[in-house]
C-alpha cells in the first residue's frame, strides 16, 4: 500500500514509479582524445497512482487537498519492505464511464532521494 503523510491511500489498483533518469554531462574538450562524460544529478522520477475513486477516503482526500505541495510518501511492498520519499502532488484526474466504477489517477513528482528499507 501507499501512505501520504501517515494516512493510507485506499482503493489503489496500480502503483508505479517511472521516468527516473541520470543525465550524462559532456566534459569533452579540445584536449580530449575521446568523448568524456560525468553523471549529472539523479532524477528519481514520478509516482503514478490509480484506483477506485472514494471521496470518503482520507488518503485520497489528502491527495486532492495537497495539490501543488510536497508530501512524504511510503510504499510498503508485499514483503513488508518500504520505499520512502517526498513528492510534489499533482492534480487528480477522474474517469467517469457510462457504466462501472469511477476511477482516479494522479502523478506526483519525486523530489530528492528515495530510501529503501528491508522488512
Amino acid at each position: 500500500g501507499v501512505t501520504v503523510g501517515a494516512t493510507a491511500i485506499l482503493g489503489l489498483t496500480d502503483i508505479s514509479i517511472s521516468g527516473g533518469d541520470v543525465p550524462f554531462v559532456d566534459l569533452t574538450t579540445h584536449d580530449s582524445t575521446a568523448k568524456e562524460f560525468a553523471s549529472g544529478l539523479v532524477d528519481n522520477g514520478t509516482l503514478e497512482l490509480s484506483g477506485k475513486l472514494n471521496h470518503g477516503d482520507a488518503g485520497q482526500d489528502a491527495l486532492r487537498a495537497g495539490t501543488g505541495t510536497s508530501a512524504s510518501f511510503v510504499i510498503t511492498l508485499p514483503n513488508a519492505s518500504t520505499i520512502s520519499f517526498s513528492a510534489i502532488i499533482g492534480v487528480m484526474s477522474e474517469t467517469i464511464p457510462l457504466e462501472g466504477t469511477v476511477d482516479f489517477s494522479i502523478s506526483c513528482k519525486i523530489t530528492g532521494s528515495k530510501t529503501y528499507s528491508a522488512s
